[in-house]
Parts: C-alpha cells; structure tokens; sequence
C-alpha cells in the first residue's frame, strides 16, 4: 500500500492506528490485522455520517458504492461491468504490485481494507 494521503479527506489511517498503544502491543503476526480493525473504529468513530467496512465485510454492499478509499487513503474505482476495483494512481515505483490488479470486493476489503465511501451519507453503499 502506498502512503498518498488524501487531504480533503482527512480519515483516520492505518499509520494511524500503528501508532496505538493496543496495535503495538498485539503480536507481530497479528498486528497488520489489528492496524486494520483499529483503523475501522477510528474512521466510524470520526465520520459517522460515511460508510466504512472492515477487513471482515466480506459481503459486497448492496448498493455498492463506485468509490472507495482504502486504509491509507488510495482511491479505489469500480469497474461496473466486471464489478471489480482498480486503484487509478497505481504507480508500480511506488506501490505494492496487487495494487495494479483489478481485485474483488473481498478481496480490496481483506487486504487494503479498511474501505471507506466517499460519500458522507451512511446510504451509500449500505449501512455500515
């Protein structure tokens, strides 16, 4: 994953929650997981009004949403005829190789999770 923050949108980031003391207290093969569900309860803690889904939510939201921001903040696209997410600034230089693949939403929200709607109205995407 790459560290691109998005700035107009301010949510809480994996860098984030590896800096909290129960995230670096969990074991190291655990902790990448742990950065994660963190990273979700910060987000929904701190915007409530837009939909955030954690590493878990292996269920894709009905309406499903066109955009997403994953858990460093990198926009995600939907691709509406295969239904599948591509990360648009993907630059091989800089980011992990997976990120240039068109993932599913099981799989965008397993390991780049968690994600986060764009929208700031908790009906977009379903509510979560």
């Amino acid at each position: 994953m790459s560290s691109k923050r998005n700035q107009t949108i301010a949510l809480p980031t994996l860098a984030d929650a590896y800096r909290l003391a129960a995230v670096e207290a969990t074991d190291a093969d655990a902790r990448d997981f742990a950065a994660q569900l963190a990273t979700t309860e910060l987000r929904r803690a701190s915007h409530p009004g837009r939909a955030t889904w954690s590493p878990t939510d292996q269920t894709e939201p009905d309406p499903v949403p066109q955009t997403v921001v994953d858990g460093d903040e990198d926009l995600w696209l939907r691709t509406p005829a295969t239904g599948t997410w591509t990360m648009p600034s993907f630059d091989p230089a800089h980011d992990a190789p997976r990120c240039g693949d068109a993932l599913t939403w099981q799989e965008l929200a397993h390991e780049y999770g968690p994600l986060t709607s764009l929208a700031d109205d908790r009906r977009a995407g379903g509510r979560r």
